[in-house]
């Protein structure tokens, strides 16, 4: 594997190696990820920075492929296809999404063991109870918010690696999900997916239904869409994409890459 010498990065232990418990049991699994940590500095709190990911897949027979990780176009972390060989794993070729999300781990920078006085069964800002498992100062930074200005995706042109759409003629997701639903559903689901609501969200001013060109927040303290929006908070265009033709908008994007700029 590869680190950034000017971001100093190093491998993340936390994720690899060691068994995680959950509940169920079932739920419990020895992790095995790749991944690295970088310490951050006042400026990745103040300022905006690009986050750009690599992802050159795999071929069909499950070879090559590399992933690269870079932070205003320096590098930071990054490993070839072949790295994964001794597990018999490769670099992933099929359809994804992309999820961006603030998480929050237990286990990750929490202190270990756990201190005598708390039986670490709970963790709650502002409840004694679980509030001591907690790391010292931690509920003084809750709640906590980033800002995502812009995502961008590109694809390279004449690339059979590098297909378009959720479920590809040679990954046909679609096809899988229908014969395995009860994968993807919560217990009384009937179906997989779930209809998408048009408002409905609990508000307080316009600027949670997406301000007033997405909706408005109604006297019921409930978000309303304009036409054309949906989503509980207003905050997505009412519309589907189910063209897996490349369009014109797409030619000359040669990189397979996507790059997020990411403030506090």
């Amino acid at each position: 594997m590869e680190y950034g010498e000017e971001t100093k990065s190093d491998l993340n232990v936390f994720f690899y190696g060691v068994k995680l418990e959950h509940k169920p049991k079932s739920y419990t699994y020895q992790s095995d990820t790749l991944s690295a940590n970088m310490k951050l500095g006042k400026t990745h709190y103040e300022n905006q920075h690009v986050y750009r990911l690599e992802w050159e897949p795999s071929d069909e027979n499950g070879d090559g492929g590399y992933i690269r990780w870079y932070i205003d176009g320096v590098f930071n972390y990054g490993f070839e296809g072949n790295v994964l060989d001794f597990a018999g794993s490769q670099i992933p070729d099929e359809p994804m999404y992309i999820l961006l999300n603030t998480a929050v781990s237990s286990n990750w920078g929490f202190p270990k063991p756990c201190p005598s006085w708390c039986d670490c069964k709970c963790y709650e800002c502002g409840n004694p109870d679980c509030e001591c498992g907690l790391p010292d100062g931690f509920c003084e930074n809750i709640p906590a918010n980033f800002e995502i200005d812009y995502v961008r995706v590109y694809q390279a042109e004449n690339d059979e690696k590098h297909e378009l759409g959720c479920s590809t003629p040679r990954k046909p997701t679609k096809t899988f999900i229908e014969g395995h639903k009860d994968r993807y559903m919560s217990e009384g689901d009937k179906e997989p997916l779930k209809a998408v609501l048009q408002g409905g969200a609990i508000c307080e001013t316009d600027d949670d239904c997406g301000s007033a060109s997405r909706g408005y927040c109604a006297k019921e303290k409930q978000c309303v869409c304009i036409e054309g929006v949906t989503g509980p908070n207003c905050l997505a265009s009412d519309a589907v994409y189910d063209n897996v033709i490349p369009t014109p908008e797409f030619k000359g994007k040669l990189q397979a890459t996507f790059e997020i700029f990411i403030g506090e």
